[in-house]
C-alpha cells in the first residue's frame, strides 16, 4: 500500500511541475526562443533520455520503388540513466555531411539538414518502433547519392526536459 502512495506522490509532483511552467531563465546551449528547461523530480528524471545513439542499421535507402526516392533511413535510440531505450519528447535535428578523410573532425561539406519535431504524442507514435524500442526517420534527399561513398550523419536532440544530446556516425552508402 505504501508503494501506491509513493508512486501517486511522484506522479502528482511530476504533473505539478509540468503544469507549473518554466522558470523563464535562459539556459546555455539553447537559443533564446528555444525550449525552456523544466526540472523533473527524482526518480522520474532517471527515465528521461540521457544519451542518443544513431543505430548501426542507419543507412541510405530507396523509400518507394515507383518513385525511386532515395534518402537516409535513420534509426536512433534514446537511452535513460539506466542505459535502457526510452521514449523522448522534443526535437531532432539531423545533418548529413560529406566524409573528410584523415581529419580529427570527419565532417566535410554539409549536404542536407532535417528537423523532426516529436514533441506531440501523434508525431512521437508515428516514428516510435515498439518492437525495436527506437525511433525511425525516413529522410528524403533532393540529390542522388553515389553508392560506396562515405558520409557523416550528426543527430542533435533538444528538449525542455533534458540536456541537449548529440551523436554522429560515419557510414557508407549502399546501392
Amino acid at each position: 500500500m505504501n508503494m501506491k502512495i509513493a508512486f501517486t506522490a511522484v506522479v502528482l509532483t511530476f504533473v505539478v511541475v509540468l503544469t507549473g511552467g518554466c522558470d523563464g531563465q535562459h539556459r546555455p546551449g539553447y537559443p533564446s526562443d528555444g525550449p525552456q528547461r523544466v526540472e523533473i523530480p527524482e526518480p522520474v528524471n532517471a527515465l528521461l533520455p540521457r544519451q542518443i545513439l544513431i543505430h548501426p542499421f542507419t543507412g541510405t535507402s530507396v523509400f518507394s520503388e515507383a518513385g525511386g526516392i532515395k534518402g537516409i533511413d535513420v534509426r536512433i535510440e534514446a537511452r535513460d540513466a539506466y542505459g535502457d531505450n526510452t521514449k523522448a519528447f522534443g526535437q531532432f535535428r539531423f545533418e548529413l555531411y560529406h566524409f573528410k578523410p584523415n581529419s580529427l573532425d570527419p565532417k566535410g561539406a554539409l549536404i542536407a539538414v532535417w528537423n523532426e519535431n516529436i514533441d506531440n504524442l501523434k508525431k512521437n507514435r508515428l516514428h516510435w518502433k515498439k518492437v525495436h524500442k527506437l525511433y525511425q526517420f525516413k529522410l528524403a534527399l533532393s540529390q542522388a547519392i553515389s553508392s560506396q561513398t562515405k558520409f557523416v550523419l550528426a543527430a542533435v536532440f533538444q528538449s525542455r526536459f533534458t540536456d541537449r544530446l548529440f551523436d554522429e556516425r560515419v557510414f557508407i552508402s549502399e546501392p
